[in-house]
């Protein structure tokens, strides 16, 4: 980890802090005695300089995004493998029609009461 904030500038070269120059979060920095220093943006690290940064920042939000989408499609994978087997399933049925039929009748019932299929 590279222990140089040079945005913030030092004590001999200062520079003015703006948001956009400020980092977000918790960053180490280097004190002008050539100390390495923790400048703490989350509670976690306020209490303990050890223990892990729970600040927001973009790469472990975009982690969060990832994995909320990998368990989605995950999801969705074994709803289509139930929707083929059911579909399968009811094609073959000697029924077939009637069933077909019923869902239909079924599922515009639900439409005109406003119900989602997700409920």
């Amino acid at each position: 980890m590279n222990a140089v904030q040079a945005a913030l500038g030092d004590r001999d070269a200062s520079v003015a802090a703006t948001p956009d120059t400020v980092p977000a979060g918790c960053y180490w920095w280097t004190d002008p005695d050539g100390d390495l220093c923790l400048m703490p943006g989350c509670m976690a690290r306020v209490q303990d300089p050890e223990a892990d940064c729970t600040c927001d920042k973009l790469a472990r939000r975009q982690r969060k995004a990832e994995e909320a989408l990998r368990a989605d499609r995950e999801r969705q994978r074994y709803a289509d493998t139930w929707w083929q087997a059911l579909s399968a399933a009811v094609k073959d049925h000697p029924d077939a029609a009637s069933i077909l039929a019923d869902a239909h009748q079924r599922a515009t019932a639900l439409r005109s009461e406003g119900v989602r299929g997700d409920r």
